[in-house]
């Protein structure tokens, strides 16, 4: 939530190697490296909590130089799914369990998208959360994926809020907000 000016110099001075962020910050983060406000050069990077789409993918990895890596999570459930080699979210079934459902919390077939999510954890056993309603409109996919796993591949529709721009008062730059920032202040408030 820093200023993007302090945040560039934090990450200047600590010089990561990997880097984790929201796609939304990614790209931004992508985009000041380009304009030569930045100058990192993580060798990978990893998204999760927004959708992450192929466009956005690809303008980060050019302007870092690296591999973008996908996962899914929540607060409730950390890593829910992981990205293999063909780009595709595999689903840690043995920890969690995720039913896609529809507006009446009936689940859906294999390969329609649900209008909520109730997410099981299996791990958590001090808090167990039992087909808690994530929010998220996930697809778990019908067919097997070609990467090999036996892991239930699934796709995340949702979490794709826009990085909110506003103008910059005379002779200033325009001011980028992404989605978590926006939540957050929205959520305190």
């Amino acid at each position: 939530l820093a200023p993007a000016d302090t945040l560039a110099s934090q990450l200047e001075s600590f010089a990561p190697t990997v880097l984790f962020s929201y796609p939304t910050m990614a790209l931004l983060l992508a985009s000041r490296v380009r304009e030569g406000d930045l100058a990192i050069r993580p060798q990978e990077i990893w998204t999760g909590g927004e959708t992450l789409t192929a466009p956005v993918r690809r303008k980060i990895e050019a302007a870092f130089g690296c591999r973008v890596g996908n996962g899914y999570g929540a607060s409730e459930f950390l890593a829910l799914a992981t990205e293999c080699p063909l780009g595709r979210l595999h689903l840690n079934e043995d920890w969690v369990v995720l039913e896609p459902v529809d507006e009446h919390h009936v689940p859906v077939p294999a390969g329609v998208a649900g209008h909520t999510t109730l997410l099981t954890n299996l791990a958590n056993h001090l808090q167990p959360l039992i087909r808690y309603d994530l929010g998220d409109r996930v697809r778990l996919l019908a067919e097997p994926c070609g990467c090999g796993s036996h892991l239930p591949a699934i796709e995340v529709h949702g979490r794709d809020d826009d990085t909110l721009c506003l103008p910059g008062g005379a002779g200033m730059p325009a001011v980028q907000v992404v989605p978590l920032a926006v939540s957050t202040v929205l959520e305190e408030e």
